[in-house]
């Protein structure tokens, strides 16, 4: 639902937002290398069109950091190693950049190993995971990337949350055509899906909530939800969120074995304390339990550019299937997101999270007036 189409969307620079999203952060704190890579993330999501995970997402480190909860003067630190795994204790900091850290190490260390692993603990949100893989693709290598968070869906048959909303991202390099990205959710619908039903007044793709009391399902999240003050994306919903199938149930136990089982010192997603207005108030523990990447590089064991050779014929023969009446271009997952990246095009944005950020800019003394003019160099 992050992509919809249906959603009413303005438009704006991308190079813009991410320049809003520097000096917000660092009058809140943040040392000028964290502001940027977090801005450089969120804008990322932004560029791809994740319209929950770009704009929507910059609340969460904001809110975290005028709590206490995230750490603005803490560094992440690699605390174990070895020739093809990495640790990466984040000490409360950004999830952007303790992933973007154990990222850049995973990758560095697949190029002797031809496969590495890197793992994350006690870091706070790190938004779009496709930021990530993309990384690796541009490096001519595959990568997938995971992450836990606090409770957003009940298990299979329950009305209770107890598992994660987690993301979940591949990539592969490309060739002549743009590396092929998967990055989704490992639910059907997660907190700013919600929220943004709510503000549009549009019902879920799915009778995705389980009313508490009856345990109905309805794909209506108005009677449950709770708007938060100051916040277009941060809510409640006293309903549960349900799967809609086993397999995307299975999927998201697979996403926390990779987070959590196998991670040294992580959190899972049943340990984590929710809602999501429970993180109104300072706390001594982060966000998110753990993350995990994988990154393989191609390159041991075949022609450094045959991986890209064998996307291209793939996307060349996905783009030439016969099409559905209507449909006049069949695209790949990442594809347009890759293609507005590489042209700097403008994005799309939700009003509720534009309104948002305008209240958070002016809550640091900026304005929109003022970024705006900084941004044009006047």
């Amino acid at each position: 639902m992050g992509d919809s189409a249906d959603l009413e969307t303005i438009e704006e620079s991308p190079d813009f937002l991410e320049h809003c999203y520097r000096r917000v952060l660092q009058e809140l704190g943040f040392s000028e290398e964290h502001a940027a890579i977090v801005a450089s993330c969120v804008s990322d999501g932004d560029r791809n069109g994740k319209l929950t995970q770009g704009l929507g997402v910059f609340e969460i480190p904001v809110l975290l950091a005028r709590t206490g909860t995230l750490d603005v003067d803490a560094t992440p630190e690699i605390v174990d190693e070895g020739p093809t795994w990495v640790v990466v204790d984040a000490k409360r900091s950004s999830g952007q950049w303790a992933v973007t850290m154990a990222m850049e190490a995973a990758i560095e260390r697949a190029r002797t190993s031809a496969i590495a692993i890197g793992f994350v603990r006690d870091f706070n949100d790190a938004g779009a995971f496709g930021t990530y893989v993309r990384m690796a693709a541009r490096e001519g290598m595959m990568a997938i990337a995971t992450n836990n968070s606090l409770p957003l869906v009940s298990p299979w048959g329950g009305m209770e949350n107890v598992l994660s909303g987690a993301p979940f991202a591949a990539a592969t390099p490309g060739g002549e055509h743009p590396p092929i990205v998967s990055d989704i959710q490992a639910v059907e619908v997660h907190d700013g899906d919600l929220s943004e039903a709510y503000f549009q007044g549009k019902k879920l793709p799915g009778p995705y909530l389980v009313d508490p009391e009856t345990g109905e399902l309805t794909d209506d999240v108005t009677p449950y939800f709770k708007k938060m003050e100051d916040y277009g994306r941060i809510s409640d919903c006293e309903a549960p969120t349900v799967f809609g199938t086993p397999r995307m149930y299975a999927f998201n136990l697979f996403t926390e074995m990779l987070a959590t089982i196998i991670n040294p010192g992580a959190r899972s997603s049943p340990d984590t304390p929710g809602p999501p207005s429970y993180w109104l108030e300072p706390r001594e523990e982060a966000l998110t339990g753990g993350a995990c990447m994988i990154v393989i590089d191609p390159s041991h064991w075949m022609p450094t550019d045959e991986a890209g050779r064998k996307s291209d014929a793939i996307v060349e023969a996905v783009k030439g299937a016969k099409r559905r009446p209507g449909v006049d271009e069949i695209f790949l997952p990442g594809e347009r997101g890759w293609k507005t990246m590489e042209a700097n095009a403008n994005v799309q944005i939700l009003p509720a999270h534009w309104d948002s950020f305008s209240q958070i800019a002016e809550s640091v003394g900026l304005s929109i007036s003022q970024l705006r003019q900084e941004f044009d160099g006047g």
